[in-house]
């Protein structure tokens, strides 16, 4: 399950990837549970959460969330059914396929 040239190129383009490279290149992170990690990674983690609630239960985590900020975020589009499995993809892109 890997990314294809097209899906590469639209991350490398994504609000995400500027943001995860701008918090390496500037040695900012956040502290979680005494790890450190940008917040774009942080948001990755959310999201996954945030994106299967919403795909496999049919529920928005919180009133004010919004499936197209998902979607804008991590530069990709698709419906319900779709819009997870290609998030998943960028999510074992960047964290590895071990992360389940």
């Amino acid at each position: 399950m890997s990314l294809t040239q097209k899906e590469l190129e639209n991350l490398m383009a994504s609000p995400f990837w500027q943001q995860c490279q701008h918090a390496v290149e500037h040695n900012e992170y956040l502290n979680v549970n005494g790890q450190q990690m940008p917040q774009a990674i942080w948001n990755l983690m959310v999201s996954k959460r945030d994106l299967t609630l919403w795909c496999k239960a049919g529920m928005k985590p919180h009133r004010h969330w919004k499936v197209s900020d998902v979607k804008k975020y991590f530069n990709i589009s698709g419906s319900r059914h779709t819009l997870l499995d290609r998030f998943m993809k960028i999510y074992h892109h960047v964290l590895g396929d071990d992360e389940q």
